[in-house]
């Protein structure tokens, strides 16, 4: 067996069937000998009956002064009530043997001579005149044993001839179901070589190999994907951090330069702080966003379920960070609730609905005027639970919608905004709503400002 799993697909198929081919094969020829032996065994019963039933039919008759002369072929022997043989054409080999003959039973029975030739005997117990009288009626076996002899040659060279047969039927009809396999492999190999967007064949024939090429070309479309996700975060990582890197060396150069003079080189040294907390604060929300992500693609990961009254809770403690913000930057935070159903499940984890909240206040804090306000209201209704941030700063320009939620898109205006940016923070709301099943969208208002609109479903009751 351990030879047998050492070898190719194609040879353990060929192997195991001609194995069994081979079995099936030999239990058929052996059921066949044995059925034309039996056929053969009733044949010559038959004959052997026929042979003594005129004799049989005089001793019953009691017509025993002369029996029927036996043909050239017949072998019979009677032998009356006193043990003397009153017909006799049995061989020598036989007639030498008639007590031991007359001591078989009545039937069919096969006897050996001396000469190894073999012999149907059939010892019929007749009663008839003065006792019982014995007829013994037999037939040489030599030219049926030929007969069975021939047949068990052609039997075997039948049955190898079906078992290579079957041997090559089986190579061949697995080496074209194997077909889709080694154009899946070289397809796969090249694939693996090059830089090519192709995937693996699927036949037109909708069975296990069609099913396996799609199920393989799922994972290769979602490992490309994970794929193109990671370059294009190293890409951006690379790109957004080359500045504030570069910065960050200069500030530290240049407080080196500052070292006599204790005021400058404070201000050197703040400034690098301020460039730190912004690198800790972009990488910070790579990291997010990459999490994020790399759950939304994952499909055997569910979507977390939060009870609605930790989502409130959870905006609740959003709200106060907003207000301490909004404060040190003039605007004012307004918030309301309404028609949360606290019984109702969401399909969102509370921590990232918080960090959702957040930046989309952050933002419109951000975008408002000092003595301006910013309004923020979660609504439930129905099966969504809605959240609106309005703020009426200088809006956004039409031609930024469509990229609004791309990654590091920020509009000129808010690169040189007090709070600043990544340009990560809407992505990583878009990436969060995706993830939960719910939809983000952001809406230019006539009198001015922006309202982002966040729309997530309302999962089943809690028990």
């Amino acid at each position: 067996m351990k030879w047998l799993r050492s070898q190719t697909i194609r040879a353990r198929i060929t192997i195991s069937s001609v194995l069994i081919g081979a079995v099936l094969i030999a239990i058929a020829a052996v059921g066949f000998r044995t059925s034309v032996d039996a056929i053969v065994a009733g044949s010559t019963r038959t004959l052997l009956a026929s042979d003594a039933a005129p004799y049989e039919a005089s001793i019953g008759r009691s017509s025993v002064s002369t029996f029927p002369q036996p043909d050239e072929n017949q072998l019979i022997a009677v032998v009356d009530p006193s043990g003397k043989l009153r017909v006799a054409s049995l061989p020598d080999s036989l007639t030498d043997r008639i007590k031991s003959l007359l001591r078989l039973s009545s039937g069919l029975h096969v006897v050996q001579t001396s000469r190894t030739q073999y012999y149907d005997v059939s010892n019929e117990l007749v009663f008839g005149q003065g006792g019982e009288w014995h007829v013994i009626a037999a037939r040489n076996r030599a030219a049926g044993q030929i007969v069975l002899s021939d047949l068990d040659s052609l039997l075997v060279a039948g049955g190898l001839a079906l078992i290579a047969g079957f041997g090559i039927a089986s190579w061949l009809v697995t080496g074209l179901a194997l077909r889709p396999v080694s154009r899946m492999r070289r397809q796969a190999k090249l694939l693996s070589q090059t830089a090519t967007t192709g995937m693996l064949p699927v036949g037109p024939v909708r069975d296990e190999l069609s099913a396996l090429a799609a199920t393989l070309n799922a994972f290769i479309t979602s490992v490309r994907s994970s794929a193109d996700r990671e370059r294009q975060m190293v890409a951006d990582a690379s790109h957004e951090l080359r500045t504030p890197i570069a910065v960050l060396t200069t500030q530290l150069q240049l407080a080196h330069l500052s070292s006599g003079d204790a005021d400058a080189l404070e201000r050197e040294i703040e400034a690098a702080e301020q460039t730190l907390a912004r690198l800790s604060a972009l990488t910070t929300s790579l990291l997010t966003l990459s999490r994020i992500e790399a759950a939304e693609a994952d499909a055997t990961v569910k979507a977390p379920e939060t009870a609605a009254s930790d989502i409130l809770t959870e905006f609740l403690a959003s709200m106060d960070r907003a207000i301490v913000l909004g404060s040190s930057h003039g605007v004012g935070v307004d918030f309301t609730t309404g028609g949360v159903d606290e019984n109702t499940t969401v399909r969102i984890l509370g921590s990232d609905f918080a960090g959702l909240v957040d930046n989309l206040v952050a933002n419109a804090i951000a975008a408002s005027s000092r003595g301006s306000s910013v309004e923020v209201n979660l609504a439930g209704s129905g099966h969504l639970l809605t959240l609106s941030v309005v703020d009426s700063g200088h809006g956004i320009p039409a031609d930024f919608l469509p990229i609004a939620f791309d990654r590091f898109s920020r509009t000129e205006l808010s690169r040189t905004n007090r709070i600043g940016g990544s340009g990560l923070g809407l992505a990583i709301v878009k990436a969060i709503v995706s993830r939960s099943g719910g939809e983000v969208r952001l809406e230019q208002r006539s009198e001015g400002g922006v309202r982002a609109i966040v729309e997530l479903p309302v999962s089943s009751l809690r028990h």
